[in-house]
């Protein structure tokens, strides 16, 4: 399962903080106020337990987590490339 399916699940049956149907992979999460600030640290958490990776406080900034594109492209980044 792709990063943007997991995120998008983690967000909808976890969180439960939108449809999936609503949750395009450019849809502005923080910006539409899908995701508070709680929210984007369980998301965080969800990242790293997931992926192995970890989220530097610099790095919780709406370049690299505000839509499932940008939350998919820092796991990579993170990941060397993976």
């Amino acid at each position: 399962m792709a990063v943007v399916d997991d995120v998008r699940d983690f967000l909808t049956k976890d969180l439960r903080v939108a449809d999936a149907a609503t949750l395009t992979e450019d849809f502005p999460l923080v910006q539409r106020g899908v995701l508070d600030s709680i929210e984007v640290m369980q998301v965080v958490e969800f990242l790293e337990r997931t992926y192995g990776i970890r989220v530097e406080d610099t790095d919780i900034v709406p370049t690299n987590l505000g839509s499932l594109a940008a939350l998919s492209a820092f796991v990579h980044r993170k990941r060397g490339g993976q």
